[in-house]
């Protein structure tokens, strides 16, 4: 007899009843009931409307902040385990159930057969998700060039299409991200992951890696390469234009100020400091332990923490939030803010500016980009500046184009800003 508190599954004639986590689950074999062809129908309705393609069109500025790290890492790490030769069906599948699961949260994503003809096999409340990959999901994926999956369905692979609930027992011989991809399957069948934002990360990943998109970034660094040579107020105007103008100018500009960092590091200009790695967008620097979206550390302590803040001059609020940082993390040398244009120097903004530096000891500092680029430019020579220019080009581009994972993990889709650095650059 099996250990009641061991994960296992028990086969009858006429069921399946899946024991997990405490809890027993049972799937009944037979002709797809009427529910399930209701659900059916709905699904194979919205996806035949578009849905994908409007969810593809939804991601660029999507907010994941409700997507948990844990599910992020879950995603990301299926996608990267994609090789030549492995990976690819399953994560095809995860993008139709996550699609399926959006449209009907109460559809079982296990079953993936249902059928009313006779002689198939056949779950009451399942559905066929390979006649939805093959119509609709594979087709997707294709044409906009996010998976290369055989025209016919990642259900091609057989292993995929055994007469069992698909779970951690799931026995059948696969290849590739398996534990990733039956851990997506739990967390959006116990509710812990939101399918519709988790599709929308997982297209967004997908985009970052398509060839479509790898021949544009190899095309950006290329350009990046040319302006080897080039004066720092060249390079530095380029890139203003391209904050200024490109979509989501808020997150370009946090990146290009992140990228003059990386670029002073690769120099040797900070002396021993590192540059902290970026968050994801829009995660909470409060949440991660962070003072500023751009820091400097020395042995594990913050030199100098800087918050880009694009579009907002006036800064009352913003320092109340330092001074709570400031408090937390004591001995921070430099801090402060950074706006793509003057900042709102109001008194009530000069006078807490200066109680907040007695307070915490920090130097405080409110510029506008152009002043923080002569703060910490301050002292090079003009050939540095020009030599510090090119790596700057090189740091932003190579970010943007997924070049730098470790420094600058950028989740959201990057091809239109891709495309923008290619038009200033050219």
């Amino acid at each position: 007899m099996p250990n009641e508190k061991e994960k296992h599954l028990d086969v009858y004639e006429d069921r399946y009843e899946l024991h997990q986590d405490g809890g027993v689950t049972v799937y009944y074999q037979g002709f797809q009931n009427e529910a399930a062809q209701r659900r059916y129908a709905q699904i194979s309705r919205r996806l035949e409307e578009g849905f994908l393609e409007e969810t593809i069109r939804s991601i660029s500025g999507q907010d994941f902040s409700g997507l948990s790290e844990e599910n992020q890492d879950l995603l990301r790490n299926m996608v990267d385990g994609i090789t030549s030769e492995v990976g690819r069906a399953l994560v095809g599948l995860t993008c139709l159930q996550l699609a399926v699961k959006a449209i009907a949260p109460e559809q079982s994503i296990r079953l993936h057969k249902g059928s009313t003809a006779r002689n198939k096999f056949s779950w009451v409340d399942g559905i066929s998700m390979r006649s939805l990959d093959r119509n609709y999901n594979t087709p997707f994926l294709r044409k906009y060039g996010l998976l290369k999956v055989n025209r016919d369905g990642v259900f091609m692979t057989r292993s995929l299409a055994e007469n069992y609930p698909y779970s951690r027992l799931y026995k059948a011989e696969m290849r590739g991200p398996f534990n990733q991809w039956i851990a997506i399957v739990d967390a959006m069948e116990d509710q812990t992951m939101p399918p519709a934002l988790g599709l929308c990360f997982l297209l967004t990943l997908l985009r970052n890696r398509s060839d479509q998109f790898q021949t544009r970034a190899d095309e950006a660094c290329r350009l990046a390469q040319t302006y080897r040579g080039a004066s720092f107020p060249d390079v530095k105007d380029r890139i203003v234009r391209f904050f200024n103008s490109t979509d989501y100018s808020a997150r370009a500009f946090e990146v290009a100020m992140h990228g003059f960092c990386q670029a002073m590091e690769e120099m040797r200009l900070l002396g021993d400091a590192e540059v902290v790695p970026m968050s994801q967008m829009r995660s909470a620097n409060k949440k991660h332990g962070n003072v500023g979206d751009i820091e400097l550390v020395e042995n594990g302590k913050i030199l100098e923490s800087w918050d880009a803040k694009y579009g907002k001059p006036y800064l009352r609020d913003e320092l109340e939030e330092l001074r709570d940082k400031l408090l937390t993390h004591p001995g921070v040398k430099i801090a402060g803010f950074v706006c793509d244009a003057a900042v709102d120097m109001r008194r009530d903004i000069a006078v807490r500016k200066k109680e907040l530096e007695i307070e915490t000891d920090t130097e405080i500092h409110l510029f506008s980009f152009e002043e923080w680029i002569a703060f910490e430019t301050e002292g090079l020579t003009a050939a540095q500046k020009d030599r510090l220019g090119f790596q700057w080009l090189v740091a932003v581009v190579e970010s943007f184009a997924q070049k730098r994972p470790d420094a600058a993990p950028i989740d959201e889709p990057c091809d239109a800003w891709i495309n923008d650095l290619i038009s200033v650059m050219s």
